[in-house]
């Protein structure tokens, strides 16, 4: 969404940005093309003039020294309009530096496309020339249909990163596939057999960290991390993260107790809007799960025992338990399930619950016998959790066949 879009971009920053609310803010027609502005957008109407039509600016002001990265936001809504575009500016000695995307046609909303600048013509000093250029997929010429074609412009953003992707669960199921947690500190990780595996070298304060995606804190309150501490000590985690509330100038967190020497996945859910109800707001990223011993001078994590993480999610959902206790003798099966899961266990259930990837409760049942009719479920990642009758719980991840 276009709101999503504005959250991004003050996520990094920008040098310039044109928001064309009623003004075409300097950007004019150059070739084969006509502006004209709304009270939101900067409407460029291809009129066949030319094959190859383009529209620019000599006002521009980017500060090149800063800003690598500009994103186009814009609704290309005609089936027969151009299918790739092209941003140009000068080169230090003649001619133009040119860099080419695809993109779609005949779209029923607004999309973002980003075009990486850096180039050793993209120098230290302002940039003020800038052009827009239309063209059709695999760089060949485009022509535009008799009708005319118009593509509405809702912002330009230059910007000194590429915006982070908001991303609300991590299931580690591809091995050596860390989905952004790799910063480390005084750690080792693999990611092997469907989870995240920190060991902490004993020095100090072991760190992961994911510096790659943000969270909208407005709408996910919650944090789970469903995990299993195989060491004897170490005995606390403490959750961090970076806020747009302080402009991302520092860490700010809470502490949670862990249990020691597990041999089963709980689920530990992490209420940050309580924790730190001024900080966790707006946009966050930077997220950090420290392991800590505090029978250890300086909180310095043990290094007798690695910590497992199964997943990681951020809900906005408070029903996913905080408890995850082993059932007795509980059998799962199949998994992956196509039709009917089956679950038999020695303790009288009083629940299922599935949830989807997000978090959302998508099935429940408290008929329940020896399995549950999954059928109508789309193909993906679940999380299970069985309720029994004493309140135990556990939760178990799924694969819909």
């Amino acid at each position: 969404t276009l709101t999503f879009l504005f959250t991004l971009v003050c996520l990094i920053g920008f040098g310039q940005t044109f928001n064309f609310n009623g003004s075409d803010e300097g950007w004019t027609e150059t070739t084969g093309c006509s502006i004209s502005t709304t009270s939101t957008d900067l409407s460029v109407d291809l009129n066949g003039d030319g094959t190859n039509p383009n529209f620019g600016t000599l006002t521009a002001g980017v500060d090149g020294s800063v800003n690598k990265f500009v994103g186009i936001n814009i609704l290309n809504s005609n089936p027969n309009g151009p299918t790739f575009m092209r941003v140009s500016y000068p080169k230090a000695t003649s001619g133009r530096v040119y860099i080419n995307l695809e993109i779609t046609a005949g779209d029923v909303d607004y999309k973002t496309y980003w075009f990486d600048l850096t180039n050793a013509d993209w120098g230290d000093a302002t940039e003020d020339d800038i052009k827009i250029h239309f063209k059709a997929a695999g760089n060949t010429n485009y022509t535009v249909p008799t009708d005319g074609v118009s593509v509405l412009f809702n912002q330009i953003s230059f910007v000194d990163a590429l915006p982070r992707e908001e991303k609300l669960a991590y299931e580690f199921d591809t091995n050596d596939d860390f989905e952004g947690w790799d910063n480390l500190v005084d750690a080792t990780a693999t990611v092997q057999g469907g989870s995240l595996i920190i060991s902490p070298s004993g020095s100090s304060i072991a760190k992961v960290t994911n510096t790659v995606n943000a969270v909208n804190a407005d709408e996910n309150n919650y944090m789970y991390i469903f995990y299993k501490n195989l060491s004897p000590t170490n005995n606390q985690l403490r959750i961090q993260f970076r806020s747009s509330i302080d402009d991302y100038s520092a860490y700010t967190g809470t502490n949670v107790t862990i249990n020691q020497s597990m041999s089963e996945f709980e689920a530990l859910a992490i209420d940050l809007e309580t924790a730190k109800p001024t900080e966790w707001s707006g946009t966050t990223q930077d997220f950090q799960i420290a392991i800590r011993n505090t029978n250890n001078d300086g909180n310095g994590a043990s290094a007798d025992g690695d910590l497992e993480i199964d997943r990681i999610v951020f809900s906005n959902d408070a029903t996913l338990s905080s408890k995850d206790l082993q059932l007795s003798n509980t059998q799962f099966y199949p998994n992956p399930a196509n039709e009917r899961l089956f679950i038999k266990t020695e303790d009288a259930l009083k629940a299922i619950d599935i949830f989807d990837v997000t978090g959302k409760n998508v099935l429940t049942t408290t008929n329940f016998r020896d399995s549950i009719d999954i059928s109508t479920l789309n193909r993906g990642l679940y999380l299970v959790k069985i309720t029994a009758v004493n309140e135990s719980t556990m939760v178990k991840k799924l694969i819909k066949d």
